[in-house]
């Protein structure tokens, strides 16, 4: 791992986004965005992560469908920009809420059909539900806090049952 600060912290937004089940090239970029703070082409992505134009165009894109990042493009300019939003952990904490949600209504639909006769099952998946409601609810509050009452639009998704086919 390197010396620098910034490159460490690049390099651990990587690892944290692979161990969240993302790409670690698109918490690299993340990364690398909020800490030039202002808009970066594919190509200065490149170079500065080691890493090919196509896998920093793949995973701008992805940021970009979870709300993370922005395309930026400036009359004249040959290439458009990349940039993170303002404040992404907002973003973050509404997709936690939306999941988690999510969760809940899935296995509430679920635990409805179990039959009488599995009564005490059904009991032990309710009381385990409340955990992703309960979640769900204190994520929610602390999102509202958060934002101090600015607007965050719900991720995809984020009401009724998730698509089973959709990834994260």
């Amino acid at each position: 791992m390197s010396e620098n600060p910034v490159d460490r912290f690049i390099e651990t937004m990587g690892l944290m986004s692979q161990g969240d089940g993302g790409t670690r090239i698109s918490g690299q970029i993340l990364a690398y965005l909020l800490t030039e703070g202002e808009p970066r082409t594919l190509q200065q992505m490149t170079e500065a992560l080691s890493i090919s134009k196509g896998s920093a165009s793949t995973n701008a894109r992805m940021l970009e469908m979870h709300g993370l990042a922005q395309r930026v493009s400036h009359l004249g300019a040959r290439q458009d920009g990349w940039e993170a939003v303002a404040e992404p952990h907002l973003q973050l904490l509404s997709r936690l809420v939306g999941r988690f949600r999510q969760n809940y209504l899935v296995i509430e639909d679920l635990v409805a059909s179990f039959p009488p006769e599995r009564a005490d099952a059904r009991q032990r998946v309710e009381d385990f539900n409340q955990f992703y409601r309960q979640s769900a609810d204190f994520f929610e509050e602390w999102l509202a806090h958060m934002s101090s009452g600015a607007e965050v639009p719900p991720p995809p998704g984020a009401t009724g049952h998730p698509d089973p086919s959709a990834e994260d």
